[in-house]
């Protein structure tokens, strides 16, 4: 099953030990939107994050697209993961779309997620509150994120 999970990102590992990708330093948080084209939730999801995002300020959060409208953009979507070391997440929500999943950036754990139900206020909240688990390397009991897509 590992075999399998991983091979979308088989040609990463080249690419990744000649051309580094730029990984923002002192960065708490993750937030990495899952998207396509197609998606319905995705039209009401962005704006919002956008929003509450801009309106946080925040440069410790790196925000990260995966989009899986074609395949090249999923590929630079795993190389987005790969270079983060966020993989398990990558690997669990790849064709997941409409949300966006938030994760400690040190010890690589999925704190949450947020989907169309929220407002930008809520967004903004949320992200806030999840931060402060972050940064005291804290885990938290959170049941915002979707399913995995273990195929």
């Amino acid at each position: 099953m590992l075999k399998k999970l991983l091979l979308p990102l088989a040609g990463v590992v080249a690419l990744t030990a000649t051309a580094q990708a730029y990984v923002p330093a002192n960065t708490d948080l993750y937030v990495v939107m899952f998207r396509a084209d197609w998606c319905g939730p995705c039209k009401i999801v962005e704006p919002a994050l956008d929003r509450a995002l801009n309106e946080l300020g925040d440069p410790s959060i790196d925000f990260i697209t995966i989009d899986i409208s074609t395949p090249s953009q999923s590929e630079i979507g795993a190389h987005k993961a790969f270079d983060r070391e966020i993989v398990a997440q990558y690997n669990s929500w790849m064709g997941v779309t409409g949300f966006a999943a938030i994760i400690d950036a040190d010890t690589k754990r999925t704190l949450g997620c947020v989907n169309m139900v929220y407002d930008t206020g809520a967004m903004k909240m949320h992200i806030r509150n999840l931060k402060t688990y972050a940064i005291s390397n804290q885990s938290v009991q959170d049941i915002t994120c979707p399913d995995p897509n273990y195929r």
